[in-house]
């Protein structure tokens, strides 16, 4: 049995024409004569244009198709989806991650056919050749703002802050823009901080001497390592000079800017730094994938100074341990200071009695006590309150057996006689599925107008053939004997749910650190309570 997806949309409320109600009745019409369907979900955006995805159903079906809460998803026409190729061909690939077909009625797009597959393949490759037209045409522009050498927003950097300035193009016609503007004192600030890494060559070392040195951020709060490192990285404060310019070239940076525009006054701007895709991740691009201009400002660092700064940034990462291996502290993966807000490291001591670990604050340790002085946790009873929290944890047996038996649902059924007929007829409807994926391949590398529809002709009768194949095994499978005893595997398996807390204990380590990345989101400890969030 099948579970079937409809998504309708209308840009107006209105009953005319092709409404809601009237997408709704033709796709389970469609449905129910081509496909044994268990249930339908709807998902219905009246009020909507297509021109975008910005739609609460259509987003909520993007949503349960990472669930998986269905296998077929139907619409009536393309447009109901989306008007824009891209955002359709980001569907059609979701899609086919999750092994969901899709069908439009109208256009008799439908993915569970050999056919319907070519047109996804050749939609796919407009749709990337869109993508990949869009992007240069935004690296363009990008470069041709980096040559004003001006700011275009982020976050401002220490030491300077963003203010709007008013230009005149070359048709005389008066335009804005923003530009960085010097903050004496905290520009200081920046100056003693590379002074200081240079000096000690560690990000550790030089956090604890910014708190015992009364240096705060823009914000007023204590550099952490990961501030203190994105000062030190940016390019915005040093002098713009041959030597930099060199570095950069050798780093095989897009270099905006011409050779003699590096004067040795002037700071630096970096474009396409960060990738901001990624959700609730920042991630730092390689230094061939920046683009580098002179800036506006002038750098206060001097190039050598800077370079060598990158020097020792890049050596201490290479020789940082690893974090998170080893066989002891299941919960220093969530766990920090709640006196400072400091991450907690494990230490681990043998002793001819045993092995014994405690979780020590890291500001704590770096300042010898000084900046924080919680008390350390022992963490073998540590862990083993989070593991009791855990499972202590209940759940409603009514919405459970509910969710098993809807997953028991989506289980093909067991085969049963006549087997051998059934196993035959799939074997050869693999056949054909090889063949006519064969076919695609050769449809979308073939230059020659005349091959190409003889490739075409060829995938439609082996189409119908598949058709043929699909419409015998769906009437011996109406014959097959359903699973018995559903209700004693559901009651098993509900079981062993209400047996979690036995289970817990007999869990292998990382087996119980997997658990807890699915359960908890914070837990933090200020030297005499234990406090556990869990993720909602």
């Amino acid at each position: 049995m099948i579970r079937a997806a409809i998504y309708s949309r209308k840009s107006k409320f209105s009953e005319k024409g092709e409404s809601i109600q009237n997408q709704i009745d033709l796709c389970m019409d469609y449905a129910k004569k081509n496909f044994e369907i268990d249930h339908f979900i709807f998902y219905e955006d009246e009020g909507y244009s297509g021109g975008n995805t910005y739609r609460p159903k259509y987003l909520e079906m993007i949503e349960d198709i990472s669930k998986k809460k269905f296998d077929l998803l139907i619409c009536y026409r393309l447009d109901r989806i989306s008007r824009n190729i891209s955002d359709f061909a980001d569907l059609i690939n979701l899609l086919h991650d999750n092994n969901i077909d899709f069908i439009s009625i109208r256009e008799q797009f439908d993915t569970s056919t050999p056919m319907g597959r070519a047109m996804m393949y050749i939609t796919s490759v407009f749709a990337q050749l869109e993508r990949e037209t869009i992007a240069e045409r935004i690296r363009d522009n990008m470069h041709q703002l980096a040559r004003t050498g001006r700011w275009l927003g982020g976050r401002t950097p220490l030491g300077f802050e963003s203010k709007q300035i008013y230009y005149y193009d070359e048709h005389q016609n008066k335009k804005k823009a923003y530009q960085l503007i010097p903050i004496p004192e905290e520009l200081i600030r920046v100056e003693k901080i590379f002074k200081k890494y240079l000096e000690l060559g560690s990000l550790s070392q030089l956090e604890i001497w910014t708190s015992s040195e009364g240096l705060k951020t823009k914000s007023n709060k204590n550099f952490d390592k990961s501030i203190l490192k994105f000062i030190l990285s940016n390019p915005v404060y040093v002098k713009s000079d041959e030597k930099i310019y060199q570095y950069f070239l050798d780093h095989h940076s897009d270099i905006a800017s011409s050779k003699n525009e590096f004067n040795g006054k002037q700071g630096l701007m970096v474009f396409n730094k960060y990738d901001e895709r990624k959700k609730n991740q920042i991630i730092r691009r390689d230094e061939s994938d920046w683009i580098i201009a002179v800036a506006k400002h002038e750098g206060i660092i001097e190039s050598s100074d800077w370079i060598e700064v990158q020097k020792k940034i890049k050596y201490n990462r290479k020789k940082t341990p690893r974090k998170g291996t080893g066989k002891y502290g299941l919960i220093s993966h969530f766990l920090t200071c709640g006196i400072c807000g400091s991450k907690m490291r494990i230490s681990v001591y043998h002793r001819k009695s045993g092995t014994y670990y405690y979780y020590k604050c890291l500001l704590k340790e770096r300042s010898k006590g000084k900046l924080c002085n919680v008390t350390n946790l022992n963490g073998k009873n540590a862990d083993q309150a989070v593991l009791k929290e855990i499972q202590k944890l209940t759940y409603e047996k009514k919405i459970l057996y509910h969710q098993i038996k809807k997953e028991y649902h989506a289980l093909k059924k067991s085969f049963s006689s006549p087997k051998s007929q059934k196993i035959q007829l799939k074997k050869q409807l693999k056949e054909y599925h090889t063949y006519i994926d064969n076919l695609t391949m050769e449809l979308a590398k073939c230059q020659n107008q005349t091959a190409g529809k003889y490739i075409l002709k060829k995938i439609q009768e082996l189409d119908k053939k598949i058709l043929d194949l699909q419409e015998q095994i769906n009437r011996i499978s109406k014959d097959d004997i359903p699973i018995q005893n559903s209700n004693i595997f559901i009651e098993s398996i509900l079981q062993l749910i209400e047996n979690f807390s036995q289970v817990m204990n007999i869990l292998y380590f990382d087996e119980k650190k997997k658990i807890l990345e699915k359960l908890v989101e914070k837990i933090t400890w200020n030297g005499e309570k234990l406090k556990i969030e869990f993720l909602k």
